[in-house]
């Protein structure tokens, strides 16, 4: 198991710009959060999981505009994906995501199948 604390992902509605040619690139608030993120993740962990994995996110609401939890997925996976703690956002078998009320701005936790170390979240129960 991987537990990683990072800053609030911007959204995935915010992390492509398109210019008038029809190229699509990073956004400069996406790849301020990128690094950012990824010097807290070298912090972290220098751990990697091998093979399929589960993913579990908690978010703490920055404020109190409505915001889709699923927009956060992206960028997180896509961080992981860069930092070497995965080898690829494609080998997730599941995602528990929830809002919660207090702690850091986002927390993944990253649960290797080959270990048998993950549980199902409480929240998949209810």
């Amino acid at each position: 198991m991987i537990r990683l604390e990072l800053p609030f992902p911007p959204s995935a509605n915010a992390i492509w710009q398109g210019n008038r040619q029809g190229k699509v690139f990073k956004s400069p608030k996406y790849k301020e959060w990128l690094d950012e993120a990824g010097w807290l993740v070298k912090q972290q962990t220098r751990k990697m999981v091998l093979g399929p994995y589960v993913l579990q996110v908690q978010a703490v609401r920055p404020d109190k505009r409505r915001r889709d939890l699923d927009n956060l997925l992206k960028a997180s996976s896509d961080l992981l994906t860069r930092m070497n703690v995965i080898e690829d956002d494609s080998m997730c078998k599941a995602i528990a995501a929830e809002w919660v009320d207090d702690g850091p701005p986002i927390t993944l936790i990253v649960y290797s199948l080959e270990d048998q170390t993950w549980k199902i979240p409480n929240l998949w129960l209810n």
